[in-house]
């Protein structure tokens, strides 16, 4: 490696450690404080994440202030209104916001190709976030999300560093270019790790499920991270935006999270 690969690298990763600790308090503040301050916390975020998920997908004679308005207000209303109900008449208002979006961008003469990413946003933002509540509600919410988050966190920061410093072939080269065989395995396998340790002490569940379930969250925050990495080459774009240094946006912070929450509404509801 010559120098100024290895002073980009570690440039890089000093900017990614000092996101990392501003984002860090706010994850786990939003898990271990009262209700009322989580909603703040979780509304805030929804109206950033609908904006960049605005901003990338819809072209530029889309981008009027109105249409932006109108797509974060509606998931804003939409995040509000189902932390108030239980999680089944939230789905059902997921599912009447979905037809409101589609109505008021179909009126205004949108292509099909633009309204379907708009509703693809839609769900992306909102059903997670009210996953993230409904179960924080819960008996063991508070336990449940810091074990999310400490699987997901650590399985993104070890495939990171074990993929700095095994490297070797990546694993898709096309759509997440840094992500490697070695990293990614051993981000896996650590992540899971420190989950199912987690869970041991603090989650009444027999250790054969431990084990599964870390597994799980820890492989669907991967699946999160490819899927955000498929909508940036789909649209060109390296970063979602440039708020966060070493990360980009919120959305490229989002994306191992949102499909961890969606492994783990499955797990609490149907397994």
């Amino acid at each position: 490696m010559d120098l100024d690969n290895f002073i980009k690298i570690e440039n890089n990763t000093l900017k990614r450690l000092f996101s990392a600790l501003f984002l860090i308090p706010i994850y786990v503040f939003s898990i271990i404080s009262s209700n009322y301050i989580s909603i703040f916390i979780i509304l805030l975020t929804s109206l950033i994440l609908s904006f960049e998920w605005f901003e990338i997908t819809q072209n530029n004679t889309h981008k009027e202030k109105k249409n932006v308005i109108l797509f974060c207000l509606i998931i804003f209303l939409n995040i509000f209104l189902s932390t108030l109900t239980n999680f089944f008449f939230s789905m059902f208002l997921t599912i009447f916001f979905s037809i409101l979006i589609f109505l008021s961008f179909f009126l205004k003469k949108n292509n099909f190709k633009n309204l379907t990413w708009l509703l693809y946003g839609f769900i992306y933002v909102s059903l997670p976030l009210i996953i993230f509540f409904k179960i924080k509600e819960t008996v063991d919410g508070t336990y449940i999300l810091l074990w999310l988050f400490l699987i997901i966190c650590s399985t993104d920061i070890f495939s990171y560093i074990f993929g700095n410093i095994i490297k070797g072939p990546k694993i898709f080269p096309n759509l997440s270019p840094y992500k490697t065989y070695s990293g990614t395995i051993l981000g896996l396998i650590t992540g899971s790790s420190l989950g199912v340790f987690f869970s041991f002490i603090y989650l009444n569940l027999d250790i054969k499920y431990l084990i599964f379930f870390s597994i799980l969250i820890s492989f669907s925050g991967l699946l999160g991270d490819l899927f955000i990495s498929k909508v940036k080459r789909n649209f060109k774009i390296k970063d979602t935006s440039k708020i966060l240094p070493g990360h980009g946006g919120f959305l490229d912070r989002y994306d191992s999270i949102s499909f961890g929450l969606i492994a783990l509404f499955f797990i609490q509801y149907f397994l």
